[in-house]
């Protein structure tokens, strides 16, 4: 089984494991066939770089609070 996390449209995350990280933005989702949560990724460099993604291959990009403080999670 999959090890998922929810995200939203406009989330700010970071794909981790295997060959490579980055960071970019959730601008879909959907769910396969089969019923799987899949993520459309577009990458920050480069630029426009679409790819599919299971929530367990991202992770959440922490926001600095305005207070400077312990960061918030989008």
């Amino acid at each position: 089984s999959e090890t998922q996390r929810d995200f939203k449209v406009g989330d700010r995350v970071e794909k981790t494991g295997g060959s490579y990280s980055a960071k970019g933005t959730i601008v879909s989702s959907f769910r396969t066939r089969n019923g799987l949560q899949r993520y459309v990724f577009e990458f920050d460099n480069p630029g426009g770089l679409l790819h599919i993604f299971q929530g367990g291959q991202l992770r959440p990009i922490p926001v600095q609070t305005t207070s400077g403080t312990a960061p918030d999670w989008e």
